[in-house]
Order: C-alpha cells, then structure tokens, then sequence
C-alpha cells in the first residue's frame, strides 16, 4: 500500500495505468521465458529420439493396400502398348532424318567439280572422325 501511494506520488495518477500495463506485459514475458527454460531442461532428449521419426512413417504405411493398388491400377494392354510405341516410334524417326542419297560423280564432269566434291568428302569424314567441328592439322 506504500508502494502505492509513493508511485501516485512520484508518476502522477495519469502514468499509473500505463506503468501498469507495462509491468503486466514484463512479468508475462518473464513467466514464459521461465516455461520454455523449464521444458528444455526437463525433456532435452525427446527431441533427439531418432526412432520417433522412423516409426511414424512406419505407422503411415500400409504395404496390403499398396499391392492391392498395384493389381487394380495395372492394365497390361496399355502397359504392352506403351511398350511397343517407345521402339516404334525411335524407328520412324530415324527413317525421318535419314540423309539424302550421296551425290555420285560422273567421271566425264568437269574435273574441278570432282576435286571439290572429293574435298568436302574428306573434310565431312574428318569431322566425323574428330567429332562434330574438329580441324585436321596438316
């Protein structure tokens, strides 16, 4: 009751609320920094269970479900279908980028016309060999 009087006193009757709101605020704060202090040193080994985990995963499965599942979602047409079209269609298109039918040269043409066929021939069969854009050092 001093206290209290010596605070009306000192702060003046206006400050008084305020000064109480403030207080309140501190020791709530003090009394739950004081709880999650307690349940830290009181339980510090059930957040290192390593087995917790593992078991409730285990609990989430169910392995009779899973395989009844795996019968009933199976169709073996559509499975054989799929299974069929992957190598159909890798056919078609290596029929699609086949190349063009090599140019033959007539032995009677133009011998500069031979020479320059004869060149890029090489110079394809190079690159191949070297990889795709390689160069021959002569």
């Amino acid at each position: 009751m001093i206290i209290l009087v010596v605070a009306v006193v000192i702060f003046g009757p206006d400050k008084i609320p305020e000064i109480a709101r403030g207080l309140g605020q501190g020791v709530r704060k003090m009394k739950e920094a004081t709880e999650d202090i307690k349940q830290e040193i009181l339980n510090p080994a059930a957040d290192l269970d390593p087995t917790k985990e593992i078991r409730e995963t285990i609990k989430g499965l169910d392995p009779t479900e899973e395989i009844k599942n795996a019968f009933v979602n199976t169709d073996p047409s559509k499975d054989i279908a799929r299974a069929l079209e992957d190598p159909l269609q890798d056919f078609e298109n290596s029929i699609m980028k086949m190349d063009e039918p090599e140019k033959t040269v007539d032995p009677t043409s133009d011998i500069k016309e031979t020479i320059q066929l004869a060149k890029t021939e090489i110079e394809i069969a190079s690159e191949n060999e070297l990889g795709n854009g390689g160069s021959i050092s002569r």
